[in-house]
């Protein structure tokens, strides 16, 4: 079963034709939210549906299909005053939608924003994903966890190696999940996020989505998304 266009279809037939009857025929009847943008179940996803702008739009960059789990590496656009690019995962449960994380944080606007999102966009060397998200697994276990900035600099001092994310401190604490499709990886993690541009306070607890893609058994490429985790949810989920 193609998990990722049962997405893509579902997607199309809600935020794209804005098709509330689309919920029913995609989404499980216990669908479960981890979203901050919307409640629990079909009828909140119905109601979040209902409340975008007319303008609202999904570009999408990168797929991940991970057994019965979909990542989706995206941009919303229209959803606010500035472009928002994001990291959608969704689990199946057969051909419905059953369950779904995200997290998402304003993209840039010009050449900033075009490197944050660039690079190659499709999956490749499928019979390595296994190796490749061992790899990714134990290295980010062993060197990013409790030490982010020593390691991605690290990372980026390989003359091969393409780094997206903005500069921002960032300290990853606890992996929570590891998805991969060939030489692409998407690690969600637990972090703890600075207060930016030299301000202070304390670190405030986030979320990470972190995408690596491998290549020849070392971490060529990296994006990132960050949300700080809201201090509310619309529901009892959790955001991990």
């Amino acid at each position: 079963m193609d998990r990722k266009q049962i997405v893509i279809t579902a997607g199309a037939e809600l935020f794209g034709d804005r098709d509330p009857t689309a919920v029913d025929r995609h989404w499980a009847p216990g669908f479960r939210q981890h979203s901050a943008l919307g409640p629990d179940g079909p009828d909140g996803l119905k109601a979040v549906v209902g409340q975008l702008p007319p303008d609202f739009r999904i570009e999408m960059l990168r797929m991940i299909q991970d057994g019965d789990m979909v990542a989706v590496h995206c941009v919303y656009h229209g959803f606010g005053p500035d472009p928002m690019v994001a990291v959608d995962v969704f689990r199946l449960d057969g051909d419905r939608i059953a369950e779904h994380w995200d997290a998402l944080e304003p993209l840039p606007a010009g050449q900033e924003g075009a490197h944050r999102t660039g690079g190659p966009t499709e999956a490749s060397d499928p019979e390595r994903t296994a190796a490749n998200k061992a790899l990714v697994t134990e290295w980010v276990h062993e060197r990013l966890l409790g030490a982010d900035q020593d390691a991605l600099e690290e990372l980026g001092r390989g003359h091969y190696y393409v780094e997206h994310r903005p500069d921002r401190r960032l300290t990853r604490r606890t992996l929570h999940r590891v998805l991969g499709e060939g030489d692409l990886v998407l690690t969600l993690t637990e972090a703890a996020l600075e207060p930016g541009d030299g301000a202070q306070g304390e670190p405030v607890p986030a979320g990470c989505y972190d995408l690596w893609r491998v290549a020849e058994d070392r971490i060529v490429e990296h994006w990132e998304v960050v949300q700080p985790v809201p201090e509310r949810m619309p529901h009892g989920n959790g955001f991990f």
